[in-house]
């Protein structure tokens, strides 16, 4: 198995493995699935469920959308609710339409 980083890893249509993530706040390290790659407004954020919650059936609002940076390799999560709630919109819209 070839190592690759959580943004090779959400990249790659293939992959099904989990994503771990290291906190900017604490450095405590967590683990994700991938729900969607989104783009919107020229950017790309993916939308991941802590595994736990995956894991449990929690994923109907258990969703957190984090930008991805594809330049600097890192995923930021995002705090403003418009983003988050056209990003989601938009995954609604992709998802009605057979696009997930």
């Amino acid at each position: 198995m070839v190592y690759k980083n959580a943004i090779e890893q959400l990249l790659d249509e293939e992959n099904d493995e989990t994503i771990y993530l290291k906190s900017d706040k604490d450095g405590s390290i967590y683990a994700y699935e991938q729900m969607a790659l989104i783009p919107y407004d020229k950017r790309l954020y993916a939308i991941l469920v802590r595994k736990e919650d995956y894991d449990a059936g929690n994923i109907e609002n258990a969703g957190l959308v984090f930008e991805v940076d594809e330049k600097r390799q890192k995923l930021d999560e995002i705090t403003d609710d418009n983003i988050i709630f056209e990003v989601f919109d938009l995954y609604d819209k992709m998802f009605e339409e057979g696009g997930y």
